[in-house]
């Protein structure tokens, strides 16, 4: 079954359908009202990225940089996920990729969840650790194609 098919299976069955996908196949879905997830499938070999900015970037401080570099390391304390800064948007983003077809919503439920986790809990880790620098951020206006959970 194609990623698209699962995603709309289980947007009808927690009551967000109808989804509205990218040209590329992208549909971002935010929870809880402030957390926004991407979910990118790649046509060619059948894998979704899930991607979620989480923070400001530390523009200035190599030690933070450091320190989400050894947090990423084969993804030990990020459920398996990493840690990158996307330069361009001056975020720090978690990301993970899912090689496997997603065979149900089920599935793609369970996986969403354990990505959902880690996205909480490493928001909510980066503000207590730089508080100040979080405050004064400005924020990102959500994906154009954002749903509320």
């Amino acid at each position: 079954m194609q990623f698209s098919e699962v995603m709309r299976e289980l947007a009808e069955k927690i009551g967000i359908a109808p989804l509205k996908f990218d040209a590329d196949g992208s549909v971002a879905l935010l929870f809880d009202g402030e957390h926004e997830i991407i979910f990118t499938p790649n046509a060619e070999d059948g894998a979704v990225l899930f991607s979620a900015e989480l923070a400001p970037a530390p523009t200035q401080n190599i030690n933070a940089c450091l320190d989400l570099l050894k947090a990423s390391l084969l993804g030990a304390k990020t459920g398996g996920s990493a840690l990158a800064v996307h330069e361009a948007l001056g975020t720090i983003v978690l990301w993970k990729r899912h090689d496997d077809c997603f065979t149900d919503c089920t599935d793609l439920e369970k996986a969403i969840n354990r990505f959902l986790a880690q996205v909480i809990a490493w928001k909510e880790h980066l503000q207590s650790a730089r508080p100040a620098e979080l405050e004064t951020a400005s924020e990102m206006p959500p994906h154009p194609h954002s749903i509320k959970v």
